[in-house]
């Protein structure tokens, strides 16, 4: 879907509902196991918590430092018509990167033996 144009409205609402299902989620169901995983490792959820978040902004922070200069360095600009390779730069660091990087996380969890415990 990264080849969206101008009025591609019913694919864009699809997109943007599961997008949305997924945001909802990274947001929910992620701290939930990661809760669920310091429980059973018995060990302090307040500094594993803190280590979450800080990961979440340090992320953050390196996104915005390697794509806003890559999409100044394309060309891209708020104000005026983009060319197209200022459009592939956008579409690529904001669409194909962010897919690629949730695919190899599912692979990463998906193969990372984790021992099964009973809870009470």
């Amino acid at each position: 879907m990264t080849t969206l144009g101008q009025g591609d409205v019913w694919a864009f609402a699809i997109i943007c509902v599961f997008s949305g299902a997924a945001l909802g989620a990274d947001m929910t169901l992620l701290p939930a196991m990661f809760s669920q995983r310091l429980k059973t490792l018995q060990c302090g959820g307040g500094q594993a918590f803190g280590l979450w978040n800080f990961c979440t902004k340090l992320t953050l922070a390196v996104a915005a430092i390697s794509v806003l200069p890559a999409l100044d360095y394309a060309g891209f600009s708020t104000q005026n018509v983009n060319p197209p390779q200022a459009l592939f730069v956008l579409t690529f660091s904001y669409a194909v990167i962010p897919c690629i990087l949730k695919i190899f996380a599912l692979a990463v969890l998906y193969w990372t033996p984790i021992e099964e415990t009973q809870y009470a």
